[in-house]
């Protein structure tokens, strides 16, 4: 059987109670954490909790059929950062373990699909979602670009989160700018008003610090996303910048 639980925005403790029951009983239990990394005493906490160890599951082993098939004799479980079906790659685990006659539970947890609300937007009014990967030699797609390009083009708002592999190895929020510009000016795309580009830092934590990008704030830290906005309705504007200009 194959568990997909939400391990909630930031903290230990937003992994709801049912969640936690679950991996104690399972055989094997990964993490992904692709574009959130959590609190950083995340996984050594929760390991002497259920008594479990917690392996980091890479993209490339998520996106195929590995977890599917150790779910045909084993009770498996995937914790993913904030809720397990925020991301296609989830769904499509899903629908892995229907095409193949294998169970599934899903527990859900917060995500930043509704506490983004706090900038100010309606989470209405959001397009699908994209995110930035870290650019390597050889290694430098625009694809999410095209997901932000639709989303203007139809009105909606866009989240696009940004990976994060650790606190060290991680896109910026000036490098997504950076690159996010270098396309924009490429296409020739229209529609984006940088000054109004918003960044959200730790959502869901203490620390966490929502503030427009244009404002030169450095205060922020992984998980990062940013917020490009579509056209704004006027209670829209009113409260992004109530929320969000500096008193």
């Amino acid at each position: 059987m194959l568990y997909l639980l939400g391990t909630g925005l930031y903290y230990l403790s937003d992994i709801p109670l049912r969640a936690v029951d679950i991996l104690k009983k399972c055989s094997r239990v990964f993490l992904e954490r692709y574009t959130n990394i959590n609190d950083i005493g995340f996984i050594a906490e929760l390991e002497r909790i259920t008594d479990k160890k917690i392996e980091i599951i890479g993209r490339e082993l998520l996106e195929g059929e590995y977890l599917i098939s150790l779910a045909r004799d084993l009770d498996v479980a995937l914790l993913v950062p904030g809720d397990p079906l925020f991301a296609t790659t989830h769904i499509s685990l899903v629908v892995g373990c229907k095409k193949n006659g294998i169970k599934y539970k899903i527990v859900h947890a917060s995500s930043i699909s509704t506490a983004v609300a706090e900038t100010g937007l309606s989470p209405y009014k959001f397009g699908a979602v994209c995110s930035i990967p870290l650019y390597s030699k050889g290694f430098k797609p625009e694809s999410f670009f095209d997901v932000v390009e639709k989303n203007l083009k139809e009105g909606f708002h866009s989240l696009v989160l940004l990976e994060a592999k650790n606190d060290a190895e991680f896109v910026s929020v000036e490098d997504a700018i950076s690159i996010l510009k270098g396309i924009a000016d490429k296409r020739k795309t229209h529609g984006i008003d940088w000054k109004n580009v918003i960044c959200i830092s730790s959502m869901g934590s203490d620390e966490q610090n929502i503030f427009f990008v244009s404002s030169g704030s450095s205060a922020y830290k992984p998980p990062l996303a940013l917020v490009i906005p579509a056209s704004m309705s006027t209670i829209e504007n009113e409260n992004v910048h109530l929320l969000l200009d500096k008193n």
